[in-house]
């Protein structure tokens, strides 16, 4: 799971930003959002960006590759209206693993509130063949889902996990005011 395949609706490119900070940004012509690191997490712009993955959160002290449970996040056009865009993106994680010979299934866990008000949509993928579990947050921004995924190897604390993916996406606030990175390890494009 942690080397992620992409699709080429989901072609996005880091910002030539450094590495760590503790709270950041995500933004681009369709999307803005915010978020802040969980305690003793960082966050990395540059780890997973060879493969579209703009930014990644993991524990302290770890690394992209070495860290047993691992988070990101990334916006996605949506082409369909309200809850029909999250349900679409669900649909297309599922065809994409179907597509390299897995066969992986989507249950809805739950709502998610963030701190500002907004409300996601928390979900479980399961059925990969190393074991694993995914947990992924959508929101549904103005003109992009915006997700965040924890990537849960077999044998991992799913709970510990969830707890920590649902302290981040709590943080998401959409927003109209991003700039290009001005902090350094700060921001994706």
């Amino acid at each position: 799971m942690k080397h992620l395949a992409t699709s080429a609706a989901v072609l996005l490119v880091a910002a030539p930003c450094l590495a760590l900070a503790e709270s950041g940004y995500a933004h681009g012509a369709n999307h803005c959002y915010y978020f802040q690191t969980p305690a003793g997490w960082q966050m990395d712009n540059r780890a997973a960006a060879a493969n579209g993955v703009p930014m990644v959160f993991y524990p302290k002290g770890a690394t992209w590759q070495s860290a047993e449970v691992a988070m990101y996040t990334r916006p996605t056009s949506h082409l369909r209206p309200g809850a029909e865009a999250i349900k679409a993106q669900v649909e297309d994680v599922i065809a994409m693993y179907k597509a390299a010979s897995e066969t992986i299934v989507a249950r809805h866990v739950g709502p998610v509130k963030t701190h500002s008000g907004a409300r996601g949509q928390l979900w479980a993928f399961s059925g990969y063949r190393n074991g694993g579990t995914e947990l992924a947050v959508y929101f549904l921004g103005r003109e992009t889902v915006n997700y965040f995924v924890a990537q849960i190897p077999g044998g991992a604390i799913i709970e510990e996990a969830k707890k920590i993916l649902v302290e981040l996406a709590s943080s998401y606030r959409e927003a109209a005011d991003c700039k290009p990175c001005a902090v350094a390890g700060s921001c994706i494009n």
